[in-house]
């Protein structure tokens, strides 16, 4: 109480002033985080593979491993030059980007090409997979002899995971 009686009430006025912008200031900020924070996450989980590694939902029309179709044409379509990146995502997750170019060499218009980004440990063992849809997502066909760059972010490695070796493979096609 001392303070308040030798303190001029327009300074005593300005000083709850400052408080108040300070509080308000600080409630803003705390807001602003808490929002980035939640778009990070919802972000983060949006793109992450779910059970199996596949990243949403599976594409209509596709022929995959095992069938007659699949097999015969699978020897034209290639993932060649392949390469990975590692680096920490926004939240500090360990994220793998793959890479690689994927040829047609058939006679046939691709329009759709389902992809498995596979990453495995020092062991040879699978630590993270994601599944991804170069096309049609990135291009809308791919046609005989054309080939495109293709990369799959492999977000889902664990913390302590030694990433040492990766491999894309061809999971699926559609034919026009």
């Amino acid at each position: 109480m001392r303070g308040d009686m030798f303190t001029p009430p327009l300074e005593q006025e300005e000083r709850e002033q400052r408080r108040r912008q300070w509080k308000v200031l600080l409630i803003t900020v705390l807001g602003f985080v808490l929002i980035g924070g939640g778009l990070l996450y919802w972000s983060a989980r949006r793109t992450t593979s779910g059970p199996g590694g596949v990243a949403g939902t599976a594409l209509t029309g596709f022929v995959s491993v095992g069938s007659p179709e699949f097999e015969a044409y699978r020897r034209f379509v290639t993932v060649e030059d392949q390469e990975a990146t590692q680096a920490q995502n926004l939240i500090g997750q360990k994220q793998v980007v793959v890479y690689g170019r994927l040829t047609n060499r058939g006679s046939r218009t691709l329009t759709g090409v389902q992809v498995r980004a596979i990453v495995y440990d020092l062991e040879n063992r699978p630590v993270a997979e994601r599944t991804a849809f170069p096309i049609p997502r990135r291009r809308p066909s791919l046609g005989p002899n054309e080939s495109m760059i293709i990369q799959v972010n492999v977000d889902t490695v664990p913390p302590k995971a030694d990433p040492a070796r990766f491999e894309i493979v061809i999971e699926g096609l559609r034919f026009q």
